[in-house]
């Protein structure tokens, strides 16, 4: 939860009906917001029930004390009232509007965002009335749309689709484009001349790809004879994976220049499942005339909640642009009692839907909770970090953390294979303290988000090994003492230590799992994995 300078004389829900459900509420100064997956504990979860219930008790507020709710959905049309079981509880139907899925993720990058002047761009799998891309100009208090797909066109024909039908080909699920990004860079680009999108004099941007879910990749490469290994072959589809990165990155980066050349504004908003593509954002600084790019944490569906308070602060209340969005931090934290109750009822926690066998830990209170843990990561220990409220989207920004040194190189493979149980090939990523990320990174910028892929410095190669990908490059966060205060600390003591201000940081849960919400689930996650330790506020754990 965080709080702002503003104060709000009303409170608003905004809540998302769709998959990635969710929750966020606006009360006085405080800002609160939680996805339903981490509370049910099923992945990409629809719904918001878990997450008002969490929202309303954080804030000590009852759902007859809402005066606006503001919800969201990725029908193909935008309901014209709100039909959610809300209604049952007797509160005034006035109470309830839907907001456009696309336009809730303009309010959720551009209300947060520095900039009092941008234009905006939509990228996703299917928002209301068909739309896959959209584009809005914005200025002070107004969001105007300028353009977008044609309405006409299939939505199987848009960027999000295309990239999701060649994740199926590679033999993932839709919800997997993440293993797409992370494979192209073992690629390379096979067939340089073959197209895979169109864009027009109006920048509706088409796929060439024909066919509903995987059929569309399937029937582009047979059309075409074009050799990308067996079908649902993982790694082996590795050039199939280059292909869709490539030609994505290449029709994205051209609508950016044509709408730049249109209206001269140098400062750039995105949102959409498609910009959580961090190789992609980068790519867009290096190769357009914009000079600033904003990326929300939660710029997929998750962000939608966030998206439908702040419409509904901004748009139906009048209320002038007040927000900037510089730390991830919307979920509540919870109090030293909270963490000892699970630490002292041990066996309690390993019922089901659990089903994990009771291990014999310890624990102890530190006086110095980031010194004890910096040199526990410096012997090459693997730790859970369970601090401060969790990160709304779905990056691990050191809350709810999975940490170790970024040396020596072998620690990606222990992680991927032991810890994670993900495929090989999967990068991690490194937190470094802003002061220093020039001197690693081929960046001077801010990236607090995790949305970045930058290269790293040669020079630096051998300090940070498990934090590089195949060609290279790190998807960063950078720290600042201001925004996550004790993740800061910790990194500082690490530096003093082994002379590196670099640590590997991947999100707490398993594959297939949400990130840990409570101290229960990490626990869970604790004693299922063999991790070495796990750090609860200022606790320490460890197994017997």
């Amino acid at each position: 939860m965080l709080e702002f300078k503003f104060k709000s004389n009303k409170t608003i829900v905004g809540f998302n009906t769709g998959h990635h459900g969710g929750c966020c509420v606006i009360n006085k100064n405080k800002i609160i917001a939680i996805a339903e997956e981490r509370l049910n504990r099923k992945k990409y979860s629809e719904g918001y029930l878990y997450s008002l219930i969490y929202c309303l008790k954080e804030l000590n507020i009852s759902i007859h004390d809402i005066d606006l709710f503001v919800s969201s959905s990725y029908h193909k049309e935008l309901p014209k009232k709100f039909q959610g079981d809300l209604i049952s509880f007797g509160l005034d139907k006035n109470k309830f509007i839907s907001v456009d899925h696309h336009l809730s993720h303009a309010y959720s990058t551009y209300f947060l965002s520095p900039y009092n002047k941008a234009i905006i761009i939509i990228i996703d799998g299917l928002g209301n009335n068909f739309d896959t891309e959209s584009y809005y100009l914005a200025n002070g208090n107004s969001i105007k749309k300028i353009g977008g797909n044609d309405s006409n066109r299939s939505i199987y024909k848009g960027i999000g689709r295309t990239y999701e039908t060649f994740t199926n080909f590679c033999g993932w699920s839709a919800q997997e484009a993440g293993k797409t990004m992370g494979l192209a860079n073992y690629g390379q680009d096979k067939y340089p001349n073959v197209p895979l999108y169109s864009i027009n004099e109006k920048e509706q941007i088409e796929s060439l790809a024909e066919g509903k879910y995987f059929h569309a990749a399937l029937n582009f490469v047979k059309e075409r004879r074009l050799n990308f290994g067996k079908p649902f072959s993982g790694y082996q589809n590795k050039d199939a994976a280059f292909f869709v990165q490539n030609r994505t990155e290449k029709i994205i980066i051209e609508l950016i220049n044509r709408l730049y050349e249109k209206y001269k504004i140098e400062n750039l908003c995105l949102a959409g499942g498609v910009f959580l593509n961090s190789i992609l954002n980068e790519k867009i600084l290096n190769q357009t005339k914009i000079k600033n790019l904003f990326v929300p944490p939660c710029c997929d569906d998750t962000g939608q909640a966030l998206g439908n308070v702040l419409y509904g602060f901004h748009e139906y209340y009048k209320n002038n642009k007040v927000f900037t969005l510089s730390s991830a931090y919307l979920g509540r934290e919870y109090m030293e009692k909270e963490i000892l109750d699970v630490l002292n009822k041990e066996q309690k926690i390993f019922t089901l839907p659990y089903e994990v066998k009771s291990k014999n830990f310890k624990f102890k209170k530190c006086k110095d909770i980031c010194k004890e843990t910096a040199e526990l990561l410096a012997k090459g220990k693997i730790i859970g970090w369970f601090q401060g409220g969790s990160e709304v989207g779905p990056r691990a920004l050191g809350h709810r953390s999975i940490l170790c040194a970024p040396f020596p190189s072998t620690m990606k493979k222990v992680l991927n294979k032991k810890i994670k149980h993900r495929e090989p090939f999967r990068p991690f990523a490194p937190s470094i303290l802003k002061e220093y990320v020039g001197e690693y990174f081929e960046t001077k910028d801010d990236s607090p988000f995790m949305l970045r892929v930058v290269k790293t410095r040669k020079v630096m190669w051998n300090k940070v090994p498990a934090i590089m990908h195949i060609d290279k490059t790190a998807r960063v966060q950078t720290i600042t003492s201001k925004d996550n205060g004790i993740y800061y600390e910790l990194i500082k003591n690490f530096y003093r230590i082994t002379g590196v201000p670099v640590i590997l940081n991947t999100s707490f849960n398993d594959s297939g799992e949400p990130i840990v919400e409570t101290p229960k689930d990490a626990m869970v996650m604790f004693c299922k994995t063999p991790m070495d330790y796990l750090i609860m506020g200022n606790y320490l754990i460890w197994k017997e």
